[in-house]
């Protein structure tokens, strides 16, 4: 669903620094600015209209629209895992971590969960990673991780830069993790039911990105896909939770905190890094195609 507000000029340019790391080229002149992130879409046209797409629009427009002290459309109720197709079925569900962050990997985890897994969920808060507070990742992940059927992929920032250099898009990697991932847990889990991923990209643009592997096509896109079964939210959570480990690692070994995401205190952070270290350091800890490093380094 989309949610719109008009925007007032006083607001605008406001609106544009704060998600200036988001901003993305666009040749429609209906357009004034778009922003894009892994969790949302936001469109600003020339009537200055905003529309808040994505994962995380129905937050983004709320923060604004309190801002500008506008009355809040509430939010639909959102399919609950209990009352959909796959209710009672055997999921595989994939989901990423790490592709709007500066710093550190990209994680993918592919889960595997059954009915009889029910019992195990039903004492925990399964939902999007997104949603939870690392503190909670750290605490209810490892209480789960060795009871469920997963696979795990680790892109460290080396590998990352260096496969960008040879071609690839962000999508192009998720794309070709899901599918090493999904193709190793359905190996281990034939009698599966479905598969499901978050629709990221379509499905026509996710197949060609992997028109030089060999795709799994028996696949399930939703948008949201972390709310139309727990797999896909379990995948979430134990990503999140090996991203977060990773991070601590990167942290060590710098001997300085690094934050999360791509914002304002990434840059801040970023800037005592290069002059301690240089801009070399940036391969091994950080996504070098981002513009923070340019900002960082200039």
């Amino acid at each position: 669903m989309n949610y719109n507000f008009q925007l007032t000029e006083h607001f605008l340019e406001k609106f544009v620094s704060y998600y200036h790391n988001f901003i993305e080229d666009n040749t429609d002149s209906r357009i004034l600015y778009s922003f894009k992130s892994p969790d949302f879409k936001i469109i600003i046209y020339n009537s200055k209209k905003v529309m808040f797409q994505g994962v995380s629009g129905y937050e983004e427009y709320v923060k604004w629209a309190e801002l500008l002290g506008l009355d809040i459309i509430s939010k639909p109720e959102e399919t609950s895992y209990s009352n959909n197709q796959y209710s009672h079925k055997k999921i595989i569900g994939s989901d990423e971590v790490g592709t709007g962050d500066f710093f550190g990997p990209v994680v993918v985890c592919a889960a595997y969960l059954t009915p009889k897994d029910d019992e195990l969920l039903e004492s925990y808060n399964i939902r999007d990673s997104k949603a939870l507070t690392d503190k909670q990742i750290i605490e209810t992940v490892p209480k789960l991780i060795d009871h469920i059927s997963h696979h795990i992929l680790v892109v460290h920032p080396e590998k990352f830069n260096s496969l960008t250099s040879e071609g690839y898009n962000m999508n192009k990697l998720k794309a070709y993790l899901h599918n090493h991932a999904i193709k190793k847990l359905v190996e281990q889990h034939p009698n599966y039911d479905f598969v499901i991923l978050d629709e990221f990209c379509s499905p026509k643009n996710y197949f060609e990105y992997l028109k030089t592997e060999t795709p799994f096509t028996n696949i399930q896109f939703h948008t949201k896909a972390e709310s139309v079964h727990k797999a896909v939210a379990v995948a979430s959570m134990i990503a999140r939770y090996r991203f977060l480990l990773e991070m601590d690692k990167l942290s060590e070994k710098i001997h300085i905190t690094l934050p999360k995401g791509a914002g304002a205190a990434v840059d801040a952070v970023g800037k005592v890094i290069f002059m301690k270290n240089g801009k070399d350091i940036f391969n091994s800890i950080a996504k070098t195609n981002f513009k923070n490093l340019d900002k960082i380094t200039k």
